[in-house]
């Protein structure tokens, strides 16, 4: 029986890797990229829902699993307030017309170090996310939180790419919990994100780096 998967987040550095990964994929029968201008892309199995507000785009009709990929920076947003809107009230709002369509699956990218009693403004959005969505219930919620991930981005993230930089060098020192922390080729996300919603596991599931290089292969 194939699966049909939305997609939020197509357009960005993970979610432009993961389109052609469900596109090729035998396993999905059609892929809806949500989006807010229509992709060059074109395939059989992509269907395209476009709004400059990506809620007001989503139409009644049930999928099989949610992939989200949606994410900013607070500089790129510019304020707090917009990294909100972007990291945690898309997202949220994508999650219950999910739930409205009965969808079994999401599958989010979060960050690591995601807890919901921060002081960090970052760590603690994305934790109130992931306990957000927790209580939504779904049959099978699979959380991402990969560290820095590198790839080739539109645009130019000076800090992170610094941060990324003495991550690389550092990345065999880290051991343990500190493993986490290893930076993350964007492709790698990309697949285990595929793997994810195409075998999903019953309950929720928090993906680190260990078992996101796992569930990659």
């Amino acid at each position: 029986m194939s699966t049909t998967i939305l997609l939020a987040g197509a357009t960005g550095l993970v979610g432009s890797a993961v389109l052609p990964l469900l596109l090729a994929d035998a396993r999905v029968g059609k892929v809806v990229a949500l989006v807010r201008r229509p992709l060059s892309t074109e395939h059989i199995k992509l269907e395209q829902w476009v709004g400059q507000d990506l809620q007001d785009a989503l139409k009644p009709t049930p999928v099989d699993a949610v992939i989200c990929c949606l994410g900013t920076t607070i500089k790129k947003a510019g304020s707090q307030a917009a990294f909100i809107a972007v990291d945690r009230t898309l997202p949220l709002g994508i999650a219950r017309w999910a739930k409205a369509q009965a969808v079994p699956t999401f599958c989010i990218i979060s960050a690591i170090g995601a807890d919901a009693g921060s002081r960090i403004f970052y760590s603690r959005v994305k934790g109130e996310v992931e306990q957000e969505l927790e209580a939504m219930h779904f049959q099978s919620l699979a959380l991402f939180q990969p560290s820095v991930l590198t790839g080739p981005r539109k645009e130019k993230r000076l800090g992170e790419g610094f941060g990324s930089g003495v991550l690389k060098l550092a990345g065999p020192l880290l051991a343990g919990a500190w493993a986490n922390y290893r930076v993350m080729a964007h492709d790698v996300l990309a697949v285990a994100l595929v793997q994810s919603v195409l075998a999903p596991v019953p309950g929720t599931r928090r993906y680190r780096y260990r078992e996101i290089q796992q569930l990659a292969g």
